[in-house]
C-alpha cells in the first residue's frame, strides 16, 4: 500500500515536471577593479528576488542559472563600494559585467551591507543560533540532526522514524522550549506535527533562542525557541526528491510553483510521503540476554497542501494556504512486546497570512495570521491478548482487550484549534523601533473512547475549552552608530480553562472545573561591538510558563487533575563573547563563548503513582553553563566546525515535595534525564567542477557527537546504577550538484562504527543506518 502511494505522488509530480513552467537564463559576467582593471577575485554576486547568489572566481567571472524575470544583482566585496544593477533575463544567456570602486575609509559600511540575515539575528543581544540553508540542502537527515549540532541543544529521541523527540536548549525541555514555524506557534496546542516533520527541502534556516524567547513570537516558553524558517521560492519552481533510508524508510517530497505576473497571483502545491518500518534490533536495558527486535512500529506520514498568494491588492501580501495530514503509528513495547496498540490522526489546516508595509503610517509594518485547525485523534488498544517477548501470550489488561496501562481503549478526540498572530512593528527612527505582538489561542476538545467508558465502568472524559493570550512590548534603541543597542521588552500571559471532572472512583457527581490565570514576564539584552567583528552580549530575563492544558486537567481517570499547580518562573543570565570575520576571499572564522545562570521555580513535572499519576511543582533548580562554538573556512575548500557546552544543573530543593519538614534526600544532586557534557566536532570539503565540467559542485563531511554518561533516575545509594552510558557516534556523507545545485545526488551514514546508543529514559536507539537521497529542481 505505501509503495503504491509513493508511485502515486511520483507520477502527478514527474506529469508536472513535462510542462514548460518556465526558461532558463545563463546570467554571467566579469567584475573589475574600476581604477585598476584588475579582476576582482571573491566579489558576492546577489540575486535581491531570488536571494541566491555566486562568489567570482580568480579570474572575476561568475554565473548563475535564474528563470525569465527582471532582477536586481548585488556586487558585494569587503575592499571595495558595494553596487546594484538592475538585468532582464530574456535570452538563454545574459552578459552583466560590473567595476567596482576601491574604498578603505568605508570598509565598515560595505560589511555591513554585506551582511547576510543569518549573521544579524546572530548578532542580536540576545543568544541565538542560526542554521543557514547552506548547511541543510542536499542532506538526507532530518531536522534533529541538524539542530543537535548546536551548542547548547541536544535532540533526544524515544526510538526510530517518526518516534517522540525531545528538545533540550541548556537542560531545558518539553513544554519549555517553544517551536514556530515562520513565527506561528506550533507546540502550544498543535500537537498533530513535530519539527522534525517539516521537510528540509522547504526551509531557508533555523533560529534557536536561548533562554531568551523574542516578544515578538508571543509564546510564555521560558527555555528558548525554535523557529523555523521557510524559503521563498523564485516565481517558478518545482522540487521533487526521493531519500530511501535503512529499515525499510522511503520519504518522498513534491512542490510546485507558478505565477501569474500580469495579475500578481502566485500558486503553490506540495505533497510529502513518510514511510518506515523502524525494525531495528537492540539488546534490552532491562536484561542484557534479551535481544528485541521491533517487529510493530510501522510509521506512516502523508501530507499534500495548496497555497495562493496575491501581492497586487491593497496588502502587499495576502496569502492563504490549506493543508491534510494523516498519520498512522503502530506502538512498540520496551519492558513487554506490544502488536496491536496504535496511534492514528488526521488533521485539517486552514491559514491565513495578510502583510503590510507602511501600513496606515509610514514606518508601520503589520502582519496578521490566522491559522483554524480541525484534528482528530485515535488510540487503539482493544487486542484480547497480551505477548511476551517469548512469543508466549496472556491475558488482556481487561475483559474488554488492551495491551498498555490499565484500560481498554478505542479514543476518537477531536479537537478545534484557533490561533490568531497580530504583529506590529514602528520603526520610529533610523536607531530605535517599537515591537508589539499579540497572539491569542482557542482550542475545543471533544473526547470519546466508549471502549474505556465500558473497561471504567463511566464515562472519565469530557469536553474542554482553553483561552490563552500572550503579549509582548520590545524597544530597541541604537547609539554610536548603531555600535550599542539595547533591547527591552515587557511580556503579560492569560490562561483560562473550563472543563468537567469526575473523581477516580466515580462516587462523585461530575462537576464544571473552571481555572483562569495570568502573570508577565520582562527581559533587558545589550550588545556592544568593539569592532566590526568583535562584539560583546549580555541579557537578564525573567520570564514565566504557565501549565498546559494536559498537566492541569490530566486525562479524567489515570491521571489526577492537578489544577492548584503553579507557573514555572524561570530567571536567566547570559554574557556572551562573539568573534566574527569574513576575509576578502570570503573565508570566515567565527568564535562565540556563552555563560548562563538559570534559576527555575515551581519547576513542573509528572511523577508516576500505584493506580494514578499527576503533575506537581516540583520545587527549585539551578544551572550553571558554558558553551564554546568556533567555526572557521581553514581554505577555499575547507570547513572546521566544533562545539562545546557544559551545563550543570542541580536539585536546590530545601525539602521533599509537598512538605516543610522533610529535608530533601536529592538537594545538591544533578538533575537526571539531561546531559551535561556534550560537543560536536566535524568538516566539510567542498569543490566547484572537481570532476570537470562546469555548474557542478562536491561536498564530503564527517562529524563526531560526544555525550557523557548522565543519570536517568536520581541514584539515592552508591548501589544504584541509574545511568546512560558515554557515547561517540561519527557521521559522514557525500553530495554532489550539478546545473547550479539543480540536480542534487545525497549519501550519508549515521553511527558509523554502530556504537550502541541509549538515550531519552534509557531508550535504546538505532544502530548504523545508510541512506540516499535524490533532489531535481526546475526553476
Amino acid at each position: 500500500m505505501q509503495l503504491k502511494t509513493t508511485h502515486f505522488i511520483f507520477s502527478v509530480f514527474f506529469l508536472v515536471v513535462s510542462l514548460d513552467v518556465s526558461a532558463q537564463t545563463l546570467l554571467t559576467g566579469t567584475v573589475r577593479d574600476a581604477k585598476t582593471n584588475e579582476p576582482l577575485l571573491g566579489v558576492s554576486v546577489i540575486i535581491d528576488e531570488l536571494k541566491k547568489g555566486s562568489i567570482t572566481d580568480s579570474e572575476g567571472k561568475y554565473s548563475i542559472t535564474v528563470p525569465h524575470e527582471k532582477y536586481t544583482v548585488l556586487f558585494s566585496s569587503i575592499s571595495h563600494k558595494a553596487l546594484k544593477k538592475k538585468v532582464r533575463c530574456n535570452k538563454q544567456k545574459v552578459v552583466l559585467n560590473a567595476r567596482l570602486q576601491p574604498t578603505s575609509v568605508q570598509m565598515e559600511e560595505v560589511v555591513v551591507i554585506a551582511k547576510s540575515e543569518a549573521r544579524e539575528i546572530q548578532e542580536q543581544a540576545i543568544p541565538v543560533s542560526v542554521i543557514t540553508v547552506d548547511e541543510i540542502q542536499g542532506s538526507v537527515t532530518n531536522v534533529s540532526d541538524l539542530l543537535t549540532k548546536i551548542a547548547g541543544v541536544k535532540i533526544r529521541s524515544a526510538g526510530g522514524v517518526g518516534s517522540a523527540s525531545r528538545i533540550s536548549v541548556r537542560g531545558l525541555e518539553g513544554k519549555r522550549v517553544a517551536f514556530f514555524i515562520d513565527g506561528i506557534p506550533l507546540n502550544d496546542q498543535s500537537d498533530f506535527v513535530s519539527f522534525n516533520e517539516i521537510p528540509l527541502d522547504i526551509i531557508e534556516r533555523i533560529e534557536i533562542y536561548k533562554g531568551i524567547v523574542p516578544a515578538k513570537f508571543g509564546s510564555s516558553a521560558i527555555g528558548g525557541a525554535v523557529n523555523i524558517v521557510t524559503v521563498e521560492l523564485p516565481p517558478k519552481y518545482i522540487d521533487i526528491s526521493y531519500s530511501r533510508l535503512s529499515y525499510n524508510t522511503h520519504d518522498a517530497k513534491g512542490i510546485l510553483k507558478r505565477n501569474i505576473q500580469d495579475k500578481g497571483l502566485i500558486f503553490g502545491l506540495g505533497a510529502f510521503y513518510t514511510y518506515s518500518d523502524n525494525n531495528y534490533s537492540f539488546v534490552s536495558p532491562y536484561n542484557p540476554d534479551l535481544t528485541i527486535t521491533r517487529d510493530h512500529d510501522v510509521y506512516i506520514k502523508k501530507v499534500i497542501g495548496g497555497s495562493l498568494k496575491a501581492k497586487k491588492w491593497w496588502f502587499d501580501e495576502v496569502a492563504f494556504d490549506l493543508i491534510a495530514i494523516s498519520t498512522k503509528q503502530e506502538i512498540q513495547g520496551i519492558t513487554h512486546n506490544i502488536q496491536e496498540a496504535e496511534n492514528l490522526s488526521n488533521a485539517y489546516v486552514l491559514a491565513n497570512d495578510i502583510k503590510k508595509q507602511d501600513f496606515l503610517a509610514k514606518g508601520l509594518d503589520f502582519n496578521f495570521t490566522t491559522v483554524y485547525a480541525y484534528t482528530i485523534f485515535r488510540f487503539r488498544d482493544k487486542a484480547m491478548q497480551s505477548y511476551n517477548w517469548d512469543g508466549t501470550t496472556y491475558e488482556p489488561v481487561t475483559d474488554f482487550g488492551g495491551e498498555i496501562g490499565l484500560d481498554a481503549n478505542d479514543s476518537y478526540n477531536r479537537k478545534h484549534t484557533f490561533t490568531q498572530k497580530t504583529n506590529f512593528n514602528y520603526i520610529i527612527n533610523e536607531n530605535s523601533a517599537v515591537n508589539l505582538n499579540t497572539v491569542y489561542n482557542f482550542a475545543h476538545g471533544i473526547p470519546e473512547d466508549t471502549l474505556k467508558d465500558k473497561s471504567i465502568g463511566y464515562k472519565t472524559n469530557f469536553e474542554s475549552t482553553m483561552h490563552s493570550l500572550a503579549t509582548g512590548l520590545n524597544y530597541e534603541v541604537n547609539f554610536f552608530n548603531h555600535n550599542l543597542t539595547n533591547s527591552a521588552t515587557v511580556k503579560f500571559y492569560y490562561y483560562g480553562i473550563n472543563t468537567t471532572l469526575v473523581d477516580v472512583a466515580g462516587l462523585v457527581e461530575k462537576k464544571s472545573h473552571d481555572l483562569n490565570k495570568y502573570d508577565y514576564g520582562f527581559s533587558n539584552a545589550i550588545r556592544y561591538r568593539f569592532t566590526p567583528e568583535f562584539l560583546i552580549k549580555a541579557s537578564y530575563g525573567y520570564d514565566v510558563r504557565l501549565p498546559a492544558e494536559s498537566e492541569l486537567l490530566g486525562d479524567g481517570f489515570l491521571t489526577l487533575p492537578s489544577g492548584d499547580l503553579e507557573p514555572e518562573r524561570n530567571s536567566n543570565l547570559n554574557i556572551g563573547f562573539m568573534y566574527d570575520r569574513t576575509d576578502r576571499y570570503n573565508k570566515r572564522l567565527q568564535l562565540e563563548l556563552n555563560v548562563f545562570y538559570m534559576k527555575l521555580d515551581n519547576m513542573i513535572r509528572f511523577v508516576g503513582g500505584l493506580l494514578q499519576s499527576n503533575y506537581e511543582n516540583f520545587g527549585e533548580m539551578r544551572t550553571i553553563g558554558v558553551d564554546v562554538d568556533i567555526k572557521y573556512d581553514l581554505t577555499s575548500f575547507l570547513y572546521l566546525y566544533a562545539n562545546t557546552t557544559y551545563q550543570d544543573l542541580r536539585d536546590t530543593r530545601e525539602y521533599d515535595v509537598g512538605s516543610t519538614v522533610k529535608k530533601n534526600p536529592t538537594k545538591g544532586d544533578r538533575i537526571p534525564n539531561r546531559p551535561y557534557l556534550f560537543s560536536n566536532a566535524g568538516f566539510e570539503l567542498h569543490e566547484q567542477n572537481l570532476f570537470g565540467g562546469s555548474r557542478q559542485e562536491s561536498k564530503f563531511f564527517f562529524e563526531n557527537s560526544f555525550v557523557e554518561e548522565y543519570f536517568y533516575d536520581f541514584e539515592q545509594t552508591k548501589r544504584e546504577k541509574r545511568r546512560i552510558p558515554r557515547s561517540s557516534v561519527f557521521n559522514m556523507g557525500l553530495e554532489h550538484s550539478f546545473r547550479d545545485k539543480n540536480v542534487v545526488i545525497g549519501f550519508q551514514v549515521n553511527n558509523l562504527f554502530d556504537e550502541d546508543v541509549i538515550t531519552i529514559f534509557n531508550r535504546p536507539m538505532p544502530g548504523r543506518t545508510m541512506g540516499m537521497k535524490f533532489r531535481y529542481i526546475i526553476k
